[in-house]
C-alpha cells in the first residue's frame, strides 16, 4: 500500500490505537492492510497518558505508514519490543517524544519503504534504542532516516544495515543534541556506512573523531542466515555475535562472551 495513494485519505487507519492511561498491553497481534500499525498517541497533558504500556510481540507488515508510533507524548517507561515489521513505509516513528524514558528494544524491522526509524518535530525525551535489527531489499532506504529535529536518542547494540545508501542517513540540520551511537553494528553496500550533518563517513576511525560515536561499535557485514528468505538470526562466526555492551536491566540475560548485538540475545522487557 503505497503512501502517498492513502495519506489524508479515508484509507488512512491504524490498526490498534491506544489513547488510553497507564499500564497497557499490546501483545501477539497480527496488523496488515492498512495505514499505521499500533500506535501510542496519547497526548502531552499527562505524563500518565500511554507510561508503563507494553507493546510487544506483535506482528506488522505491509502497512502504508508507520509499523508503530509513539507520536505527541510525554510518557514514561513506554516499551516498543519484540516486534517483527516488515514491509512498510517506515519502521518505527518517534515525533515527538516529550518526556521518557522511552525503550525500542529487541525488534526486527526489514524491508521499508523510507527507512527503519523516523524522528522529526523536536523531540527532546530519552529515548532508548537497543538490541534491534534493521535492514532491507530496497536500495536507498537507510535504517535511520530523520524528517526533521530531534535530540536525545540514543542507539545501543542494534544491527543497521543501508542498501544502496548510509546506513544511518542523517543530514545537516535534524541532529539536535543529545544523539549518540555506540555498540552497534553499522554497514552499507556503499563506500559510506554512516552519514551525519550532512558528512559521509567510510571508517570507523574517522567516525569517531570527528562525532564521538561507536567507540566500541564495529563496521562490517553482519552476516544473516539467510535474509532473503527472512531469516534474520546471525550466522556462527557473524561480527555481531558477543560484539554488543551490557546495559543493565536490558540484556542481563546474555549468553556468551558478552551480548550479541541485534535482536539475537536473550531480549527481556526492562526493569
Amino acid at each position: 500500500m503505497a503512501w502517498a495513494s492513502t495519506k489524508a485519505h479515508d484509507e488512512e487507519i491504524i490498526g490498534i490505537l491506544n489513547r488510553g492511561q497507564k499500564g497497557n498491553v499490546i501483545r501477539s497481534n497480527q496488523v496488515y492492510g492498512g495505514f499505521d500499525g499500533i500506535d501510542v498517541n496519547a497526548g502531552t497533558s499527562d505524563e500518565n497518558q500511554g507510561s508503563e504500556c507494553d507493546i510487544d510481540d506483535n506482528s506488522m507488515h505491509n502497512l502504508g505508514d508507520d509499523a508503530t508510533e509513539s507520536d505527541d507524548i510525554s510518557a514514561i517507561n513506554l516499551r516498543f519490543y519484540r516486534n517483527t515489521i516488515d514491509r512498510v513505509f517506515s519502521g518505527v516513528s518517534v515525533a515527538p517524544n516529550i518526556q521518557g524514558p522511552e525503550y525500542i528494544l529487541y525488534n526486527t524491522i526489514t524491508n521499508t519503504g523510507r527507512g527503519g526509524f523516523k524522528f522529526s518535530l523536536s523531540g527532546t525525551g530519552q529515548t532508548w534504542i537497543c538490541h534491534n535489527t534493521l535492514t532491507g531489499d530496497a536500495p536507498g532506504v537507510p535504517a535511520v532516516h530523520p524528517s526533521g529535529p530531534y535530540s536525545n536518542m540514543h542507539f545501543r547494540n542494534n544491527v543497521m544495515v543501508g542498501n544502496g545508501i548510509a546506513a544511518v542517513d542523517d543530514d545537516a540540520g535534524e541532529s539536535a543534541s543529545g544523539n549518540d551511537f555506540d555498540g552497534d553494528l553499522v554497514w552499507a553496500n556503499v563506500s559510506a556506512f554512516f552519514r551525519w550533518k550532512g558528512t559521509n563517513y567510510s571508517t570507523l576511525v574517522s567516525l569517531r573523531s570527528a562525532t564521538g560515536f561507536e567507540a566500541n561499535g564495529r563496521a562490517a557485514d553482519p552476516q544473516f542466515m539467510n535474509a532473503a528468505a527472512g531469516d534474520y538470526r546471525l550466522k556462527p562466526g557473524s561480527p555481531a555475535i558477543d560484539g554488543g555492551l551490557r546495559l543493565p536491566g536490558i540484556n542481563d540475560g546474555y549468553q556468551g562472551a558478552a551480548p550479541d548485538m541485534a535482536r539475537s540475545s536473550s531480549p527481556r522487557a526492562p526493569t
